[in-house]
């Protein structure tokens, strides 16, 4: 038991050692707060970059958009597959030649 209050007292020495005290003076609280307020404003330059592209980004936005509502383009008349068939005339389809394929294989087998 004393071998162990021994290493001990040893450890605490080393530690007084390598962690000086430090003595409460008048500018302790304020050192303090001013060492946290310039950790504050060093992340302060991130929040307002931050904050002035998202504005940009929703006035660039806004304008598209108010862009695109003063000049709406018309909607198209006609379906997809209409214009498809006016491409391809009736008598083309009717003369192209059906070829058959080899038979498909079985995926079952004696059914």
């Amino acid at each position: 038991m004393a071998k162990h209050d021994e290493q001990l007292d040893e450890l605490l020495k080393q530690y007084r050692a390598a962690c000086p005290e430090t003595e409460a003076s008048a500018n302790f609280m304020p050192g303090v707060w001013a060492r946290i307020e310039a950790r504050k404003k060093s992340e302060l330059w991130l929040v307002r970059w931050v904050n002035s592209f998202a504005t940009a980004a929703a006035l660039v936005v806004m304008g598209l958009g108010f862009l695109l509502y003063q000049n709406p383009k018309p909607l198209p008349q006609r379906a997809y597959i209409e214009k498809l068939t006016d491409e391809i005339s009736e008598d083309h389809f009717l003369d192209a030649s059906y070829v058959a394929t080899a038979k498909p294989a079985k995926f079952w087998s004696n059914r």
